[in-house]
């Protein structure tokens, strides 16, 4: 009995070691594949067919994985990764470029529009987003194989005007970033439609100005309105002097210039001073409406005066010269810089992201920042408190994707990049890769209090008018009647 499960332990033993050996033997076949074994090889072996392709296929799958990890994106779908999950877009027609190979820079900062890793991979970024919404809104079936644009050393391998460059001449290439369209760049390759606007501003602190000067008292109302109100005083003082003219006010049988001291007086004096007697009914009315009208302009006046002296405007804080400014690096801002501001540029900083936009800025080392617009309001988006732009200053054509010179693809990817900048993908775009959204107020600034004008007081004016011409009609009616009872008394009397 000992001896059958002496037996047993044994065979086991030599099947398990069979098996082990038999592992080990494939494993050095297919490391002898690799180096250059054929598949007569493998025949000759013993291995059949079956067993030497799921080998192949074992090896091919490990050295994809092998080539992912060192950073090339081409078997990697990054356009599914982007627009996923979408319905899909059947395609019609042939493609002249069935393989589209996209170059990408890599950039140490702004990884919200291209986002490439440590690995050299590209992962995205708002660019790469909008290249991918575009491409497959294409009538034809493009696979992209985005390429970063670097060294052996994984850094970036130059500027965008040698991205550019880069793909002269190559049929089935793109370039795909946030390259701006600049004359001397299309003389190599052709643009699509802009999917930016690239105004050029400056970046610079922001201060705090209050707008009290001498005349501030007078900036509620605009000049117009200040000399309707004076000329609706005098036209009130001028009906009260009719009115109490004609009621043989003595105050009004003086000389002429006295009654024109009282045509201007007479309103105020007669309220605030008692020095005026009044006779005729008719002008207390008048008086009336003029002390209402006073009454509610200087009501509006105050309010609006109150805003103009609490007024804390944010202005930029712009240096008298450029001499010490930054800008993105790897663009063109330095030269734009010295031509358009007459600068030296030895002491111009280039930049390599946000971070290093305010750290320049609240250290002094730069006193203002040159940039694009997008990238501007990437910044205020964050840091926006405390600084403002300023611009433009300069008008660029816009940033948009390379193709090479006669592309085939140009005319159809322009149109698509047309469709989705007119569509809510993007602002979706917007918001997930800048941070940006539609209730945004990225200058917290406060604006001026407007200057009133006569429009504003037109319904009281007129209603003011009416009332005084009114008065002086029943004061004339009034009159007459009163002079045609009294005449027929006294012709009685006579007799």
């Amino acid at each position: 009995m000992e001896h059958k499960e002496c037996s047993v332990s044994l065979v086991l033993l030599a099947a398990m070691l069979c098996v082990y050996c038999r592992i080990d033997f494939v494993k050095a076949s297919i490391v002898r594949t690799e180096k250059g074994f054929t598949h007569e090889a493998y025949s000759k072996l013993g291995f059949t067919k079956m067993m030497m392709s799921r080998a192949i296929q074992d090896t091919s799958s490990r050295s994809r994985r092998s080539i992912v990890e060192k950073g090339d994106s081409g078997d990697r779908d990054v356009c599914a990764e982007i627009i996923w999950p979408q319905r899909n877009n059947p395609k019609k027609l042939k493609s002249p470029c069935p393989t589209l190979k996209v170059w990408v820079p890599k950039k140490d900062g702004f990884t919200e529009f291209i986002k490439v890793n440590e690995k050299s991979e590209v992962e995205g970024g708002f660019s790469i987003a909008i290249f991918c919404h575009a491409l497959h809104l294409l009538p034809y079936t493009v696979k992209p194989i985005f390429k970063p644009f670097i060294n052996g050393t994984g850094k970036s391998s130059g500027t965008y005007d040698q991205l550019v460059e880069h793909i002269k001449g190559k049929k089935c290439h793109a370039v795909a970033g946030d390259v701006t369209i600049r004359g001397h760049r299309a003389q190599h390759v052709d643009f699509t439609i802009p999917y930016l606007n690239s105004e050029v501003y400056v970046l610079a602190h922001a201060s705090h100005e209050w707008n009290q000067t001498l005349w501030t008292f007078l900036k509620p109302f605009t000049w117009r309105l200040w000399i309707t109100i004076v000329g609706v005083c005098l036209f009130t003082g001028v009906a009260l002097a009719i009115l109490e003219y004609r009621e043989k006010n003595p105050s009004f049988s003086s000389p002429i210039y006295n009654q024109l001291i009282m045509v201007i007086w007479f309103p105020i004096s007669t309220f605030f001073f008692q020095e005026g007697k009044i006779q005729n009914k008719c002008s207390k009315v008048v008086l009336l409406i003029w002390l209402s009208m006073i009454f509610i302009v200087i009501q509006i006046f105050t309010a609006t005066l109150s805003s103009w002296l609490t007024l804390d405007q944010l202005r930029p804080r712009l240096p008298p010269t450029f001499e010490h400014a930054g800008y993105q690096d790897g663009s063109f801002f330095k030269d734009l810089i010295t031509e358009k501001f007459k600068c030296s540029d030895k002491n111009l900083l280039p930049l390599k992201s946000v971070e290093e936009y305010k750290s320049a800025l609240t250290s002094g080392i730069v006193s203002v920042v040159v940039d694009e617009l997008p990238y501007i309001e990437l910044f205020l988006a964050k840091y926006g408190s405390e600084y403002m732009k300023f611009g433009p200053i300069n008008q660029e054509s816009g940033i948009a994707f390379a193709f090479p010179r006669g592309s085939l693809l140009l005319q159809d990817f322009s149109r698509a990049v047309i469709n989705v900048t007119e569509s809510e993908i993007m602002m979706e775009m917007k918001k997930k890769y800048l941070g940006f959204s539609t209730n945004d107020t990225s200058q917290p600034n406060q604006t001026p209090p407007q200057s009133l004008d006569v429009q504003s007081f037109i319904g009281l004016f007129i209603f003011m008018g009416t009332i005084i011409v009114g008065a002086i009609i029943t004061s004339e009616v009034s009159i007459m009647r009163r002079n045609k009872k009294v005449h027929p008394v006294k012709s009685s009397t006579d007799l």
